[in-house]
Order: structure tokens, then C-alpha cells, then sequence
């Protein structure tokens, strides 16, 4: 399975406020922007798997601007600006609860 590597990255919300997917410029592609299918799984900070079992990684910081330009809340950005930490499913759930309000 080969890996996807993304750069100026950012966390996209799936449909129906369930799950989130990653979103950015793939380098092998000059920069095409591509969205993966939802994260299911953290490999590392900046490695995370998809429910299709791909492997992406993260290049850099994520794209904080383009985030909060799309309405994402400064503490759920902050919280992913290194990438995904150890609790980011928790991070996650709580920030779409309260999108599904």
C-alpha cells in the first residue's frame, strides 16, 4: 500500500457530521488538491490511515487560514496544528457533537 503525502493540509468534515478526512496538495501530482475518506486511524503525529486503508502523510503544519476562513473553531485548529495527537479521535467527537446540535 503505497502512502499518500499531503502539504499545506487541512481537516475537512464528512457529510452527515460523523467523520473527518484530510484534505491538501499531493506532491506527486504537482500539487493537485485531493481529500482522502475518512480518518479512521493515527499512525503518527503527521501519518494517519483512512477507511479505504490508505496511509497519508502530513507534510508541515496544517493550514490554519484556510480552516478558519471554512468557520473550524481556533481551539479544534490549535489542537491539530503539529497534526493528530494520541487524543484526537476525542477531539474529533466533541467537535461534531456540537456541530450536529
Amino acid at each position: 500500500q503505497k502512502s499518500i503525502c499531503l502539504s499545506s493540509w487541512r481537516i475537512k468534515v464528512m457529510d452527515g457530521n460523523m467523520a473527518v478526512s484530510v484534505e491538501g496538495k499531493r506532491q506527486d501530482m504537482k500539487g493537485l488538491l485531493w481529500h482522502s475518506n475518512a480518518v479512521t486511524e493515527r499512525v503518527a503525529s503527521n501519518q494517519v490511515r483512512t477507511s479505504s486503508g490508505s496511509l497519508y502523510i502530513l507534510q508541515g503544519k496544517i493550514d490554519s487560514a484556510t480552516m478558519r476562513r471554512q468557520g473550524f473553531p481556533y481551539l479544534f485548529i490549535k489542537r491539530f496544528t503539529y497534526g493528530f495527537s494520541r487524543r484526537w479521535k476525542e477531539y474529533v467527537q466533541e467537535f461534531l457533537e456540537e456541530r450536529r446540535r
